[in-house]
């Protein structure tokens, strides 16, 4: 909203009629906009309570097949600067991203928040260390960028630490690579089938976990449908270790929730 307005009355000059009613009338529009105004405070307050809940049910490890969403956002910055290819054929962390979706920027000003949206330049960055700040440059593409607005915009939500929340991603995407970066490999090309996905987690994690896994695909006009991400349904960021603190990809996926896949087939980029 600009600067509010008024009407100028000439130094003076006697009120006459006219001019009360103009007092009048502007009184009125006074009161509507006060009421406009506090009921945006009162809907923008709403929805920055709506941000700080941390009631999360599970939460989703979201890994991204590079090849496959350079094929269908080749302008991203990420893909055009070679940082994606830099890291091989390979699944590559997005985020870990507690549930449900709407559970975001936990604690973060919406002034902040909506600066994150945007991607601003000089953000605060996520506190982490220089281990782990190492570790996520070779798990995640374009990772001093993308670390900033995931933790904001999903680790404040996480109930950790964002050294927690980080290192517990970076392990995590580790393991699955180890169950799918070879399923992706092979099917490199050609297509690849949830069916296929599922199967191999089974196989690895043991029976059941390979519904805790979806695919989410984009459909390109050139392409047709490509194969971009991986989605694991895992319990909530701060129950995920155990006493021990060991973390076991099995053990989560058997605790989560089966998880819907958007996407059941697609091509391997």
């Amino acid at each position: 909203m600009g600067a509010p307005w008024s009407v100028p009355i000439g130094e003076g000059c006697p009120m006459q009629r006219g001019d009360a009613a103009v007092l009048s009338i502007s009184a009125v529009l006074a009161a509507v906009v006060i009421y406009a105004v506090s009921f945006s405070v009162l809907v923008l307050d709403r929805e920055s309570t709506t941000l700080v809940s941390r009631n999360t049910t599970s939460s989703w490890l979201v890994v991204t097949w590079g090849a496959g969403f350079c094929a269908a956002e080749p302008s991203n910055q990420a893909c055009r600067s070679g940082e994606i290819q830099r890291l091989g054929p390979t699944l590559i962390l997005h985020g870990l991203w507690p549930q449900p979706s709407e559970t975001q920027y936990c604690g973060v000003s919406l002034m902040l928040a909506e600066r994150v949206r945007r991607g601003d330049d000089g953000l605060p960055t996520a506190p982490l260390t220089a281990g782990v700040r190492s570790e996520l440059s070779a798990t995640m593409a374009d990772s001093a960028t993308l670390a900033t607005h995931e933790w904001y915009a999903h680790g404040t939500c996480s109930g950790v630490r964002a050294d927690v929340y980080f290192g517990d991603a970076v392990t995590l995407t580790h393991a699955v690579r180890q169950v799918l970066d070879p399923v992706f490999q092979q099917a490199s090309g050609g297509q690849l089938t949830l069916a296929t996905v599922r199967g191999r987690v089974d196989d690895q994690l043991g029976a059941g976990t390979g519904q805790r896994v979806g695919l989410s695909c984009r459909r390109q006009i050139r392409s047709g449908t490509l194969v971009v991400d991986v989605r694991l349904s895992l319990p909530p960021v701060a129950a995920m270790r155990t006493a021990d603190g060991r973390l076991s990809l099995a053990a989560l996926l058997r605790a989560a929730p089966p998880i819907h896949s958007p996407c059941q087939q697609g091509r391997v980029a």
